[in-house]
């Protein structure tokens, strides 16, 4: 009895021992996977958008995840990852819910515009059947005690009695409610959808840009962006540091810094980055490109914007 207590006694010590060496079992998620990540946040809220539901509170959440994912990548601090991973799965949990609600709020809207119309084309009808009968009732009451003198013979039915006038009033007005229901069912839509890019300097405008930076230290610009293409976007500014020999449009550079932002139609934003170069040279190309997650083809394409800055770095002071 003694011995197999004593048994007992060493294999819990084992046990113990064995589970202070082990490593730790760690659910550590990617810069790379929390990135994917985003895009199926971001396709979540494309589909609140179709469905007419509310987007404000999502797309802010995700500029918000996507910032924490920014400074994870310069401190490799994996709670922002962490973090960021909570907020984007709190946005697809939340788009269910939202979609059923915008659906709900556009077949209501349906519905009033299909009353709407009914009521103008009935509206419409009374007024060519029953506008000259009304009229002059409305006319005998307002003035029936005046005295009417009439001079020469009658030459024709009062335009205001005439089939033919109303029959026009008529046709007006069916034709404004047409041209107003034609605009609304319109609004929204973006004929020539586009983008904007561009980079303001350290003090919010266009011009005061540093010709001279030193190598090493950071410099702030602020990077412009507005979106009008008539949804919401998902957009990756790439900044690369290249030479007058460097084709651009885009440039085979790869970039040192990213800079991610979610805008909805119609929104825009002027954010600051601070940048630093750290290879001293004359005459370097700071280049600033536009990309964007493409749905159809689920990966990052070059959206054919781009812009840049001349800028030499010198070396710091010995």
């Amino acid at each position: 009895q003694r011995l197999k207590h004593n048994l007992r006694s060493l294999l819990l010590l084992l046990l113990l021992v064995i589970s202070l060496f082990r490593p730790p079992i760690t659910h550590a998620t990617s810069i790379d996977e929390i990135k994917r990540e985003s895009f199926r946040a971001y396709e979540a809220i494309l589909e609140v958008h179709r469905a007419g539901g509310n987007i404000s509170h999502l797309i802010d959440k995700l500029n918000e995840a996507l910032s924490l994912i920014e400074k994870a990548e310069v401190t490799g601090d994996q709670a922002l990852l962490d973090e960021a991973e909570r907020l984007m799965e709190e946005i697809i949990a939340a788009s269910p819910e939202l979609i059923e609600e915008g659906s709900r709020i556009r077949r209501w809207r349906t519905a009033i515009q299909i009353v709407e119309v009914v009521a103008i084309i009935l509206l419409g009808f009374l007024i060519y059947r029953r506008g000259p009968n009304l009229f002059w009732r409305l006319w005998i009451k307002l003035r029936g005690n005046y005295l009417i003198k009439r001079s020469g013979s009658p030459r024709g039915v009062s335009m205001l009695v005439s089939g033919e006038v109303w029959a026009v009033i008529t046709a007006i007005i069916l034709v404004g409610a047409v041209f107003a229901l034609a605009q609304s069912l319109r609004a929204g839509r973006v004929v020539e959808p586009f983008s904007e890019l561009g980079v303001l300097g350290p003090k919010m405008k266009i011009g005061d840009y540093p010709d001279t930076v030193i190598a090493g230290e950071s410099f702030r610009l602020y990077l412009y962006v507005g979106n009008h293409m008539g949804k919401p976007m998902y957009y990756l500014i790439l900044l690369k540091l290249g030479d007058r020999e460097t084709p651009i449009d885009p440039a085979p550079l790869n970039p040192f810094k990213e800079i991610y932002i979610i805008l909805d139609d119609g929104e825009n934003k002027t954010k600051p980055i601070d940048i630093t170069l750290t290879e001293p040279g004359m005459n370097k190309r700071l280049i600033f490109e536009m990309w964007i997650y493409n749905t159809t083809s689920k990966n990052i394409t070059y959206h054919k914007r781009w812009c840049q800055l001349w800028i030499n770095v010198t070396s710091p002071p010995p």
